[in-house]
């Protein structure tokens, strides 16, 4: 009983949230799956309970990438962003600086991280304490699809990332990664035959 009280009461609470994720479109709705499922070898989940959609719309850094959408796509979703923000708080510790983002942006700690980047793929994920930027080179980096950033790497300067490549915790990263490849260290290298791309950002402790 305790329990249905209380997820009615948040169901009321946040309803203006919900109005906003409508606002986000189809990018928004696949942030919820992604955030729901945040493993890429798995199916995204074609439905999701009540509950499961108010423990998504409680979590800062999603409502942080939310307002950014929001924001990116001016207007009315810029006003409802710059509001809901003052009631509902994002992640303090994340900044966005980036005019494409692909669906299904999954960030599950968002702490200290920041992102200026030219784009961001489909189905990325960022973890804690991420660097993405510029350097003396100018211009700022791109990540191509199914992106896996791990804690505390640094990308840095105009360079490409490929799709499906992984960045490994602590990385830091100056040149192009090809698609598809796993990168580990300072300066980050390509660790060949990392045994995939889970435990690649465990440091390639499992690569082969």
């Amino acid at each position: 009983m305790a329990s249905t009280v209380k997820n009615l009461s948040r169901a009321i609470a946040y309803a203006p949230l919900r109005v906003a994720l409508a606002l986000g479109g189809e990018s928004a709705a696949r942030d919820v799956q992604r955030q729901l499922q945040p493993r890429l070898d798995l199916p995204l989940p074609g439905s999701y309970t009540n509950e499961q959609l108010l423990s998504v719309l409680a979590h800062r850094p999603f409502r942080t990438i939310l307002y950014y959408r929001l924001k990116l796509a001016g207007g009315a979703g810029r006003i409802v962003a710059e509001v809901l923000s003052r009631l509902y708080r994002g992640e303090p510790a994340l900044y966005f600086n980036c005019p494409e983002i692909g669906a299904g942006l999954m960030m599950m700690h968002g702490f200290a991280t920041i992102v200026t980047a030219r784009r961001l793929g489909v189905d990325c994920q960022i973890a804690q304490q991420v660097t993405v930027g510029y350097d003396d080179r100018g211009g700022s980096p791109a990540l191509g699809d199914r992106v896996r950033v791990g804690a505390g790497a640094i990308i840095l300067g105009p360079i490409e990332i490929g799709d499906d490549a992984v960045i490994g915790a602590g990385a830091v990263v100056v040149r192009d990664v090809p698609a598809g490849k796993v990168v580990g260290g300072v300066p980050a290298q390509v660790i060949e035959g990392a045994a995939d791309r889970f435990s690649a950002l465990r440091g390639g402790a499992d690569a082969g």
